[in-house]
């Protein structure tokens, strides 16, 4: 065998004279190497691209835009030269947003077609993700893997979502299918492309440097078992994207580093860490229905420790598995807490994937009744997740800006004005309202560089700024960054409330007479809405 197919092979035991032969513990560590009726493969296929699409068009693609949809909507509005600066200035790489400025101009400007380009990066992940599935699972427990992975709500949400997620979870999955096949081969055709998606990710998403940390971690703990060919690849494939990503690098400090775009949030808990693989399972859900699924994990965990053979070791592509569904979330947990809090599950989802796999690995060496028992509870689960997440108007990653515009449209007149807060929740509310009323920010905000600080000793000041010479506020809270509560407090003890609503979870539209000469606009006549 030529070194190049070695490289990330550990050399087989010497055999010992007078012991009983493996062959057959091992052989059940060895994924059956047959591909499968192809007819059958196609049509599964084709089922799992219709279930996507079918997601998509039922639900997502109809929901109103969100906040993180209008900053890529606003963002790639600008030439090609802005919006590099724009995104330098902000907390991700370009790459997806130049892709996406170049779609909007062949295709549209509107929200729905900037959707379906992340429904387009999902697609094509299907494909990769049975490729990969294939490296560590037999063909019929692949393709389950796959129906399953199309189904998925956590999934199905981002491949509808006009932001870079889809597209994070398509490369990672050729990265690790590259990577699997040099585990195994080490061909030379599986080195470029692991390269060249490594370059790809690092430009695609900041967290895919957790994904390249996963698999470095992987051959860190065979270093002992691997050729000095295989490192001496790596690290020119590490030294490769360092070299790729320096200039842009260089850029992104030189426009401040974005000292003033990073969100505001809290050090993860305990719980975060839970509800990211919950909601990677699950979706999302709202909070009663949550604490269920969470408190739950007790149970499973327990469930999955009886059912482990005793005396069986992990293949090699079934550790990479645990590996890239762990580690990428548990480093950021912990850098979230020695640097800077980052800890969303979105930005996690390119662990996604490796846990889908590892739990099918695991169902799959069961005996067969238990094995097609949780396969059915996965499945149903997972379907139940999605419908679920599609029908509750209290899915909590909902945000309604739609019915926030259009009920400001239906009650307010020119002499009221529309405040909202946080800043930058303008560019949704915007993108729907077209009423007589007209809109401002607080903090007060001019919309050239970034949005102001907020300064308690400064709200009286400008609230009554925002309030002067109008009858009625229409007060939009949305979006908390750590100040919601000071302007709720400040409008409730010092203004007369005639109206609220809660178009979305979060999204709160609060009515307060500033004025008393007009009459009352509709929203008070009709009552407090719910």
């Amino acid at each position: 065998m030529s070194t190049a197919s070695t490289d990330l092979l550990p050399a087989p035991p010497s055999p010992v004279v007078g012991t009983r032969p493996r062959a057959r513990r091992e052989s059940r560590l060895i994924v059956p190497r047959r591909a499968g009726d192809p007819v059958v493969v196609a049509v599964v296929h084709l089922l799992c691209l219709g279930l996507v699409l079918l997601g998509a068009r039922a639900e997502f693609l109809r929901n109103s835009i969100r906040l993180d949809e209008a900053q890529s909507l606003w963002q790639t509005n600008h030439s090609y030269g802005s919006l590099l600066r724009i995104i330098a200035e902000d907390v991700h790489v370009p790459l997806y947003h130049v892709l996406l400025r170049t779609w909007r101009l062949v295709l549209g400007p509107d929200v729905q077609t900037a959707r379906l380009l992340s429904l387009v990066f999902l697609l094509a992940a299907v494909p990769v993700f049975y490729l990969v599935a294939r490296k560590v699972l037999s063909t019929p427990w692949a393709l389950f893997a796959l129906v399953v992975f199309s189904c998925s709500p956590f999934l199905q949400w981002y491949g509808s979502e006009a932001r870079m997620y889809s597209m994070l979870v398509l490369v990672t999955l050729v990265s690790q299918y590259c990577f699997l096949t040099v585990v195994t081969t080490g061909r030379r055709a599986a080195w470029i492309g692991y390269a060249a998606a490594a370059v790809v990710g690092i430009y695609t998403h900041y967290f895919f440097a957790f994904v390249l940390a996963a698999q470095g971690i992987y051959v860190l703990l065979m270093w002992r078992r691997l050729p000095r060919t295989a490192i001496v690849k790596i690290a020119g494939v590490a030294a490769l994207v360092g070299a790729a990503y320096l200039p842009w690098f260089l850029y992104f400090r030189a426009n401040g580093s974005a000292s003033q775009t990073r969100p505001n949030l809290p050090e993860p808990s305990s719980v975060d860490f839970s509800n990211v693989y919950s909601q990677f399972l699950f979706g999302f859900q709202s909070d009663p229905i949550n604490t269920v699924l969470v408190s739950a994990w007790p149970l499973l965990v327990l469930g999955a420790l009886a059912s482990v053979r005793v005396g069986v070791r992990l293949d090699r592509a079934t550790a990479y598995l645990v590996v890239a569904a762990f580690v990428p979330v548990v480093l950021a947990f912990v850098v979230s807490h020695l640097v800077t809090p980052f800890f969303l599950s979105r930005y996690m989802i390119a662990a996604l994937p490796a846990l889908l796999l590892l739990l099918v690995r695991f169902t799959s060496t069961l005996t067969r009744p238990v094995a097609r028992g949780l396969a059915a509870a996965l499945l149903g689960v997972t379907v139940l997740g999605t419908v679920v997440q599609a029908a509750n108007p209290d899915t909590p990653v909902d945000e309604d800006y739609r019915t926030a515009a259009q009920l400001v449209e239906d009650g307010a007149t020119p002499q009221d004005v529309v405040v909202l807060s946080s800043s930058f929740t303008v560019y949704p509310f915007e993108y729907y309202y077209d009423g007589a009323a007209r809109t401002a920010t607080l903090p007060l905000w001019d919309r050239e560089g970034p949005a102001s600080a907020f300064d308690p000793a400064r709200l009286p000041e400008q609230v009554a700024s925002l309030t002067e010479g109008h009858q009625y506020v229409y007060l939009l809270l949305s979006y908390d960054q750590g100040y919601e509560e000071d302007v709720f407090q400040y409008f409730q003890q010092n203004f007369e409330q005639s109206a609220s609503y809660e178009p979305s979870p979060g999204l709160r539209l609060l009515v307060y007479r500033v004025g008393y000469d007009e009459l009352p606009p509709a929203g008070e006549l009709a009552g407090v809405g719910g």
